[in-house]
């Protein structure tokens, strides 16, 4: 199984910790630090390509080099904000979209804070899962339940067959665990619970971003993001082996 790592620099529309456009970068300098044996993969023996790094100023430009990009092999994207997954949904056509994430970001407005509700505009609301929710705006809540989002519940990313693309929202996370993010929230995912959580959909992933990291002079931080990454590469290969 080969795979082709993007970078994606982007970070206009944060609002609390912005530098989440930093990461790429970071994180490509904390990767080949890190032991490769991971959960019982050697990901030694699997290629990844690495396409580099798209820089915008303004939305529209980053939807346009996004668009232009051809994944030949499993497309591994490290942003930037929350907002990079719309391109990125546009171009690869999933048909299911699973988020995880402490923010629903649901709210009727462009940005990091409105990605899934523009998500939901072109998947449909059936297609689109979120999981880890832990705060919500009363707007929100409002369109969940007129929408019929199905939020929080493990039962049904079991149900998902489909060709799905999973978004991680670094703020999964509890604090405690990492907390150079864009939004953190108390009460999150330790990092057993995000792995075992990707390895009930890694079956019919066909992209994962991962997002919303904001690096600091943490450097416990930086090597967490980067394990992180390289533990869903593995329960990606250990799932379609």
């Amino acid at each position: 199984m080969e795979f082709a790592l993007l970078g994606v620099c982007y970070d206009k529309t944060q609002t609390m910790r912005k530098g989440a456009a930093k990461a790429p970068d970071v994180i490509r300098n904390v990767l080949p630090k890190l032991e490769t044996f991971v959960s019982g993969i050697d990901l030694s023996e699997y290629f990844i390509q690495d396409l580099g790094n798209i820089r915008a100023d303004k939305f529209e430009e980053l939807e346009k080099s996004i668009n232009n990009i051809r994944f030949q092999k499993f497309p591994l994207i490290i942003g930037g904000e929350h907002s990079i997954s719309l391109p990125l949904v546009k171009l690869l056509k999933p048909k299911k979209f699973v988020s995880f994430d402490a923010h629903p970001d649901l709210e009727n407005k462009d940005g990091h804070s409105g990605v899934m509700r523009k998500i939901v505009e072109i998947l449909g609301p059936k297609n689109v899962f979120i999981y880890g929710v832990r705060t919500m705006s009363k707007k929100e809540n409002f369109f969940i339940k007129d929408n019929i989002i199905n939020i929080n519940s493990l039962s049904f990313l079991k149900k998902i067959k489909e060709p799905t693309y999973l978004s991680i929202d670094f703020d999964i996370l509890d604090p405690s665990v990492l907390s150079s993010v864009g939004n953190p929230e108390p009460e999150g995912f330790s990092f057993k619970e995000l792995i075992d959580s990707v390895r009930v959909i890694a079956r019919n992933l066909i992209a994962v971003d991962f997002v919303e990291f904001t690096p600091s002079n943490n450097e416990t931080d930086n090597v967490i993001a980067g394990k992180i990454i390289y533990a869903v590469i593995a329960e990606i290969i250990r799932s379609k082996s």
